[in-house]
């Protein structure tokens, strides 16, 4: 493989359609050879050479894109297909599908990438329900959420660029931000002289209310500012959708993830008719001024061994080794993390809904989310 083509870029380019591969290199602007097959080794490397280094970075960071929502979030793919009224061909590439949809319009292709983020950061999301307060989406009310989020950042020197959008799913609101973050400098070469660049990072925020269960799930980019913009996040938030002005213990409940059945010994590990067995694989626990970490081979013997079962454990943290059954193949194992008092680390995938809705009947997880 050349050096400077990436795996994900052989792949993307392998798979699409060439039709719509010239008709993306249009939009750059890079004028495509009448006789050049894409995927045809020196050919195309010839061709990708040529374009110019800084738009040759855009474009493969672009490519990278749209084949990482084609790999990971086909149905959404599909869903702004339909949306949009894309026509397709009958069993096509997904790569082909994606640059169809990425093509169409900025539109069509945010409605998929913006669901591609949720997947990618679903176990990163922190969240925080509401106990009291009436959510009101209507046009006026996320108009002013909207302006509020924008003042913040422009107020906070993270630039006057803040791009929103929002969309309804089911039983799910989505508020998608894209802003700036705070300057950064970095040293280039220019004319043999060492040269000072700045540039100004994109962050991508996620707020995504459930509006069953009341729940606001949060994720915030950038680093080490995390905890101070989620919680100006759920002020704006609260005052703007919630209707509530001052927050204090009596609107929240921060509660979403319960390991008393785990402590007890109430928690089934047996599995059911989706689900094989349940093993737990890691436990973090206080015992009064004791730190107990225990992981590996049969957790739950050890706790009993230890009697770190008390009424006098606080139980942090714990991991859950969950085997998966799949219709004529092996189970497939995934190992859950939950931190009480609002994280569960499960990640986007089709066993989600089923990993949840054992924690569920369980007990451990105390409101069934929505798919």
């Amino acid at each position: 493989m050349p050096k400077h083509r990436s795996f994900k870029l052989e792949k993307f380019i392998k798979s699409a359609d060439d039709a719509l591969l010239r008709e993306y290199f249009r939009k750059w602007d890079v004028s495509v050879p009448g006789g050049l097959v894409f995927d045809s080794g020196e050919g195309f490397d010839r061709f990708w050479d040529g374009i110019e280094d800084d738009r040759r970075s855009e474009i493969d960071d672009q490519m990278h894109c749209i084949n990482d929502i084609a790999d990971r979030t086909r149905d959404y793919v599909q869903y702004a297909v339909e949306e949009f009224g894309i026509t397709t061909v009958e069993d096509e590439s997904s790569e082909t599908t994606a640059l169809r949809v990425f093509l169409h319009s900025t539109e069509a292709f945010d409605l998929a990438y913006d669901r591609y983020l949720y997947v990618i950061y679903s176990d990163k999301l922190k969240h925080t329900r509401f106990i009291r307060g009436t959510a009101n989406f209507e046009d006026t009310v996320f108009g002013n959420l909207e302006s509020d989020i924008k003042a913040y950042f422009l107020e906070n020197g993270k630039s006057d660029q803040c791009r929103i959008r929002k969309y309804e799913d089911n039983d799910k609101f989505f508020t998608l931000v894209a802003r700036g973050d705070f300057m950064k400098a970095f040293n280039t070469f220019q004319d043999g002289d060492i040269k000072v660049r700045t540039f100004r990072p994109a962050e991508e925020d996620i707020l995504v209310f459930d509006k069953r269960n009341q729940i606001l799930s949060i994720k915030v980019g950038g680093k080490g500012r995390g905890d101070k913009e989620k919680q100006r996040y759920l002020e704006m938030f609260s005052k703007r959708v919630m209707g509530i002005d001052t927050l204090d213990d009596s609107v929240f409940d921060n509660r979403i993830v319960s390991l008393d059945p785990i402590k007890n010994r109430t928690f089934s590990y047996n599995g059911n008719e989706h689900i094989e067995s349940v093993k737990l694989v890691r436990a973090d626990s206080k015992q009064r001024a004791t730190r107990v970490t225990v992981s590996g081979g049969d957790v739950g013997s050890v706790f009993e061994s230890y009697g770190l079962g008390r009424d006098t454990t606080e139980m942090v943290s714990v991991k859950l080794r969950f085997l998966v059954r799949r219709e004529d193949r092996k189970s497939k194992a995934f190992t859950v993390e939950i931190r009480p008092p609002e994280t569960t680390r499960i990640k986007e995938r089709n066993e989600k809904m089923i990993i949840e809705d054992y924690l569920h009947e369980n007990g451990v997880l105390l409101f069934r989310r929505t798919s």
